[in-house]
């Protein structure tokens, strides 16, 4: 069996269960703070360039939140912090991830807020998770990151 077919497969049985809303018109079920969220730019330079050239949709990722009830709470840190570990490349993954299938409205109108998010937990192997990925670049490497963030339009998200 392919892994496609595994994928599609599970995302079907979540969709089935999923608790849908009675509306058949989207509306907004949350506000959400924009500002709390760093107006959805990363504050750390590495997570900023990986949107850059990612072009990761946020818009889609902050409308899960206002109506889906997406609760986006737990990624606040990523959006106003300045770190990049691998605990910041896990949740960059969700958002990613998230972003694309909240794009291709997989989600219609369910409520997500039962969905739970930032649960991975690397048990005893914990302290990795803290490890300080930008030591791993050359600095050297800043100015081209820079020009590469400065270059690229990224969407502004707007609700």
């Amino acid at each position: 069996m392919k892994a496609s077919t595994i994928f599609v497969s599970a995302l079907a049985a979540f969709a089935t269960a999923a608790p849908t809303s009675t509306t058949a018109v989207a509306e907004k079920r949350v506000n959400l703070d924009l500002g709390a969220f760093n107006n959805f730019n990363f504050g750390n330079q590495d997570l900023q360039y990986l949107l850059a050239i990612n072009s990761f949709n946020l818009q889609a990722f902050a409308q899960l939140s206002t109506f889906n009830n997406l609760n986006i709470g737990g990624f606040q840190q990523l959006f106003v912090g300045n770190s990049f570990d691998i605990n910041a490349l896990l949740q960059l993954q969700q958002i990613a991830l998230l972003s694309q299938l909240g794009g291709l409205g997989v989600f219609g109108n369910f409520d997500l807020s039962a969905l739970q998010l930032n649960v991975f937990d690397l048990g005893l192997l914990g302290g990795i998770g803290s490890f300080d990925v930008s030591s791993l670049i050359q600095q050297s490497l800043i100015p081209q990151l820079q020009t590469v963030i400065q270059q690229t339009q990224i969407n502004t998200v707007v609700l």
